[in-house]
């Protein structure tokens, strides 16, 4: 069974990698899909490459991989730590989402790129040349062969940030078998909760091997929202603050309730502004959203038009490049976080609430922890439609203490649940220690 299942696996393996001979061109606007396809023609190669000529080694080396842009956050700063704590290592960084392409840029490895093909004999080849100390996958991204070859060469593989939903695909058939012989084969899992782990001891995995060490995500967003504070995005957004709403991670279904949603605030208090970050901020999604406000009769501008001694944003400033999202928040009232009226689900709620700012999303969150304990503690509040944002936002605005008391206890869940990366490191050294005694 297992080895049929391998067998079909590596031949639809075969016929992607086919496939993406015909993406000649890097896709510019297009799928996730057709740009992952084209990124990932060249990752083994360069791989490769950086193994035989510029991998030193005398030094260890560390293979990370992320799924997307998300797991990028947790994954950077168990990286920044396993340097603080190691000294000289080598970091290699894959993802698998074209999300990942552009924030990989910035993250503190030697060489970044997609995850080639895992086939095993390309997985075996660039193990032997890459020789790394340890695999490090993230959440619940794990490969089943590199994962299987890194354990024939006795390389251990770590779970970090390890979470598994409650409602997760991966608990039901046939999705479960897929688990049993991927997830329950690494090394040990840093997960993110307890209820966490008692999922992945279902899933198969020995308890004695799964440690409750939190969310590394934490310790980054409170880092990063310290170091907005001191830098902050180009642009004077300091007398919007009372009134300014900030919509990251959007898509279709959640722009559409927010701007009904603003054209009710504003008729009321018409000082409101918003800024909206979709999701994906390719031209048609910015021009798909630039019209949607105009036909609500909207004054919109776009960020990358604007300078810094700009005193007017309009109604809605439609931002059109990545990477500011967090100071961004930092500028807001109240935040909402897309993702929560569609099946991918909602997007992390972090970094707002380390801006000590409310937060509201849509109602498919029940796969995000935070997102359930902070509805818990009052700091976030789900809305099914433009009625509900529009009553929460007012409620909001015409009660600064209301402000005040969430704010406060947003940044006390953040205090309560920091050094998640610490801990994470701590279990990484301890398997090192073991498989090298």
């Amino acid at each position: 069974m297992i080895l049929l299942a391998n067998i079909v696996y590596q031949f639809l393996l075969n016929l992607m990698r086919i496939a993406s001979v015909f993406v000649a061109f890097e896709p510019k606007q297009s799928s996730k899909f057709l740009r992952g396809l084209y990124g990932r023609k060249d990752a083994y190669r360069r791989l490769r490459e950086w193994g035989e000529n510029s991998r030193n080694p005398d030094i260890p080396t560390f293979w990370i991989h992320v799924s997307s842009a998300g797991e990028l956050l947790q994954a950077r700063t168990v990286a920044h730590c396993l340097r603080k704590r190691m000294g000289d290592i080598q970091i290699v960084l894959t993802f698998f989402s074209s999300s990942a392409q552009k924030p990989a840029t910035t993250f503190p490895s030697d060489i970044n790129t997609y995850l080639p093909w895992d086939l095993s004999w390309d997985m075996a080849d660039l193990l032997e040349i890459l020789r790394p100390a340890a695999i490090l996958f993230t959440q619940r991204e794990v490969w089943p062969n590199l994962n299987w070859q890194a354990k024939i060469r006795g390389i251990p593989t770590i779970l970090v940030a390890a979470t598994l939903p409650k409602y997760s695909k991966k608990l039901r058939w046939p999705w479960c078998v897929y688990a049993n012989l991927t997830i329950a084969q690494v090394n040990a899992i840093a997960a993110v909760s307890k209820n966490d782990g008692k999922r992945f001891e279902r899933s198969g995995f020995d308890n004695d091997l799964i440690k409750v060490t939190g969310d590394p995500a934490v310790d980054a967003v409170h880092e990063r929202c310290n170091y907005s504070n001191e830098r902050g995005p180009n642009l004077d957004l300091g007398s919007f603050e009372d009134s300014l709403i900030v919509a990251g991670s959007t898509w279709g279904a959640d722009e559409e309730i927010l701007l009904s949603a603003l054209v009710e605030i504003r008729s009321v208090r018409p000082e409101t502004k918003m800024i909206i970050v979709p999701h994906e901020v390719f031209p048609r999604n910015i021009q798909r959203l630039t019209k949607r406000c105009i036909d609500r009769g909207l004054d919109v501008s776009q960020f990358s038009s604007l300078s810094r001694e700009t005193k007017n944003i309009g109604d809605v400033l439609v931002v059109d490049q990545m990477g500011i999202l967090p100071d961004l928040y930092t500028f807001s009232a109240i935040s909402y976080v897309g993702g929560g009226f569609s099946n991918k689900g909602l997007h992390s709620v972090l970094e707002p609430v380390a801006a000590g700012r409310p937060v509201l999303f849509g109602p498919n969150y029940k796969n995000s922890l935070a997102a359930c304990r902070l509805l818990e503690m009052g700091v976030a509040r789900v809305v099914l439609n433009a009625e509900m944002i529009t009553q929460v936002v007012t409620e909001h605005f015409s009660d600064s203490t209301v402000l005040l008391k969430v704010s406060r206890n947003a940044l006390g869940y953040i205090d309560a649940n920091r050094g998640a990366t610490d801990k994470t490191v701590d279990l990484v050294c301890n398997v090192l220690e073991t498989f090298n005694r």
